[in-house]
């Protein structure tokens, strides 16, 4: 078991970003993965307790971005929203790739193609299903996986939901559902400990 401080387990509970133009309503932490590789984090937690500091976490999320920019490019990670309103605090966090979503937030995580992946050492041992009907269904093998050269895939180890740039086609068979044609929800198991890591969550879309 690993526990660990991350930006995405500050929260938020509605938050609005703008994906192409459109507003993306989401009541859950998200992550989006976007064409050009730019990873959207949405981060979800109530902020209603009388002892919470709302310049505390302010100046908490900033000196983390900021600690981590001195070591990395300048738009490596940028702050584009933070709020707190009502018992609501917003936090909208933008990574130029998945490296820096993960080395910041200190857990797994990878986006690229099926191949890069696999370049990558990612085995794809994992249980599949494929989507159908508009929902995860039938079980995929990895030998079909893998020969998806065109496909896309994100890797990580996180509760949350992922959204992307396309439609996706299979994921892991476990703790995930499909909550649109470009999202899948990912949950914990019901018997998991706290500060639990999750095995490797695998979606696949094109």
């Amino acid at each position: 078991m690993k526990r660990y401080m991350s930006l995405l387990l500050i929260g938020v509970l509605l938050l609005s970003l703008t994906a192409c133009g459109k507003p993306l309503k989401v009541d859950q932490n998200t992550i989006y993965v976007q064409k050009k590789g730019k990873i959207i984090s949405a981060i979800v937690q109530k902020f209603d307790k009388d002892y919470y500091d709302a310049e505390e976490l302010n100046a908490y999320v900033n000196e983390r971005v900021e600690a981590y920019v001195s070591t990395h490019e300048k738009d490596s990670v940028k702050v584009e929203e933070f709020s707190v309103e009502e018992g609501v605090a917003r936090l909208n966090v933008q990574y130029a790739g998945y490296a820096d979503y993960a080395a910041l937030n200190e857990v797994e995580l990878f986006a690229g193609t099926v191949p890069q992946a696999l370049a990558e050492g990612y085995d794809f041992n994992d249980e599949f299903v494929k989507v159908e009907d508009g929902a995860l269904g039938a079980k995929a093998t990895k030998d079909e996986i893998i020969a998806l050269a065109d496909y896309k895939v994100v890797i990580l180890s996180e509760k949350l939901d992922v959204k992307v740039d396309g439609t996706i086609a299979y994921a892991s068979a476990a703790n995930t559902s499909l909550s649109a044609k470009d999202t899948v929800s990912i949950t914990m198991p019901e018997d998991a400990m706290d500060g639990e890591e999750l095995s490797l969550t695998y979606i696949i879309y094109k």
